[in-house]
């Protein structure tokens, strides 16, 4: 028995995974739009710092390459695997302009977050969602395959969000640190002595949490 099959066939087999592959290139394009637009969904509530008479300390987050990667920054339930509160976005011509007097050896970039938390608590802080900023000629093309496939490949890896305690009175930094196919997420504690400022590592863990998806923990509890 002959078992091969038409020209026709196998063209007719290949078109959806065609389609899906260039469906899958216009998603990242407008997923990358839509963050340079701000608007990224936000199922969480927004940030709300803690009461004046509850032990706080300070952190501000760091995009290490704000030209280059939108992250949409947000704390964490990790045992409950979901988004407690949306801080704001950083990178890009997003801007946040509260600033709460913390220690630092360079000027702040206006797409840094900043923002008190409560002290002596476990903090997840981090990207739930980051994107490469894209041009206008990028948006213009995006249906291009060349404008897609250049923009997937500046599409950051999967960052995975640690967790720390910070403690009262003390000043911490978050920097995310995003690049092509690669995502680190790293907290600091600042010090400032003689003027200077030194950013000390801070214990942490891993947590459940990671951008794009949970843990396989959190299905497995």
């Amino acid at each position: 028995m002959n078992d091969r099959h038409h020209p026709n066939q196998i063209a007719a087999a290949r078109a959806p995974a065609r389609a899906s592959r260039a469906r899958a290139g216009v998603v990242l394009v407008v997923a990358a739009v839509l963050a340079a637009c701000s608007a990224v969904p936000n199922v969480a509530p927004k940030y709300r710092e803690p009461p004046k008479d509850a032990a706080s300390a300070k952190v501000r987050v760091v995009n290490l390459h704000p030209q280059a990667y939108y992250a949409d920054i947000a704390v964490f339930d990790s045992p409950a695997c979901f988004t407690k509160a949306n801080l704001g976005m950083t990178g890009g011509n997003s801007r946040d302009a509260e600033r709460i007097g913390m220690l630092d050896d360079k000027p702040v970039s206006s797409a840094t977050l900043e923002r008190y938390v409560r002290a002596d608590e476990s903090l997840v802080i981090g990207p739930r969602a980051a994107f490469p900023t894209v041009t206008t000629s990028e948006v213009m093309h995006s249906l291009m395959p060349d404008t897609q496939n250049e923009v997937r490949a500046r599409q950051a890896g999967v960052c995975k969000v640690p967790a720390f305690v910070p403690r009262a009175g003390e000043q911490y930094e978050v920097e995310v640190d995003l690049t092509p196919a690669r995502c680190t997420v790293t907290p600091y504690h600042l010090v400032g002595a003689d003027g200077a400022v030194t950013r000390e590592p801070v214990e942490s863990h891993a947590s459940r949490i990671s951008t794009y998806e949970f843990d396989m923990k959190c299905f497995f509890k």
